[in-house]
Order: structure tokens, then sequence, then C-alpha cells
């Protein structure tokens, strides 16, 4: 049986390091598909971009203090 593919989103803003760490961990899944759509502010954006993987995230930029909005807009890029 083939398995779906999986889109992750990850939403943080004010927290470069726990994002960082977040992704980190992310990064050892082993499936198949699955995509990672990252949804932060400038300081996570800047943060991202020292990755290994960075290049292999999706990068949407989302600078309110609205957790609701900023997974609809992962939701949106998924």
């Amino acid at each position: 049986m083939t398995q779906p593919p999986v889109s992750v989103i990850v939403v943080s803003r004010g927290r470069p390091k726990a994002l960082r760490r977040t992704l980190m961990g992310i990064s050892q899944l082993v499936y198949p598909q699955f995509e990672v759509i990252v949804v932060t502010d400038a300081e996570g954006m800047d943060a991202v971009q020292f990755l290994d993987f960075g290049h292999q995230l999706k990068l949407v930029l989302f600078d309110e203090a609205n957790i609701s909005a900023a997974r609809n807009h992962g939701i949106a890029a998924a």
C-alpha cells in the first residue's frame, strides 16, 4: 500500500531557536512523501536560512499574533 503525501505545517512567531530545533526534529522523519511548510515572521525566516535543508522548506511570511490565520495561510500554501 502506498502512503499518501503529507503536508506538515509549522507556525512560529518570535521563537527562532525553538523553530530551528523543531525543524531539525522534523527533518529526521522517515516518510516517503512529505512537505514542510513554515509560517513564520522575519526573524524565523532568517533562522531557517541557515539550516542545511532550508531550501527544501516552503516558507510563508506571516507576522501577526493570530495562530488561526497563520495556520490557514499554511493550509493555503499546501
